[in-house]
C-alpha cells in the first residue's frame, strides 16, 4: 500500500532545484524591472523629489512642534 502511494507522487524536474529556482527568480525580476517598469523621465523625477523633500520637511516641523508642546506639557506637571 505505501509503494502505491508513493509511486503516484510527480517526480521533480532536474531544473527544480532551491537555485535553479533562485535563478529563475532573479533573471525575471531583472527582466520585469528593466523592460515592463515604466519610468519616469527626468521632469517627473525632479518634481517628485521635490514633493517628497516638501512632504519631509512639513511632516518634521510638524513633529517638532509637538515635541515642543509636550515636552512643555510634560516640564509643567514635572514640577
Amino acid at each position: 500500500m505505501a509503494n502505491s502511494a508513493a509511486a503516484k507522487m510527480p517526480q521533480k524536474a532536474k531544473g527544480d532545484g532551491v537555485f535553479a529556482k533562485i535563478w529563475k527568480f532573479m533573471r525575471e525580476s531583472y527582466i520585469e524591472t528593466r523592460f515592463k517598469s515604466a519610468w519616469p523621465t527626468w521632469a517627473e523625477l525632479r518634481q517628485f523629489t521635490i514633493v517628497v523633500i516638501f512632504a519631509v520637511v512639513v511632516v518634521g516641523v510638524w513633529m517638532a512642534a509637538l515635541d515642543l508642546v509636550f515636552g512643555r506639557i510634560s516640564a509643567y506637571l514635572g514640577h
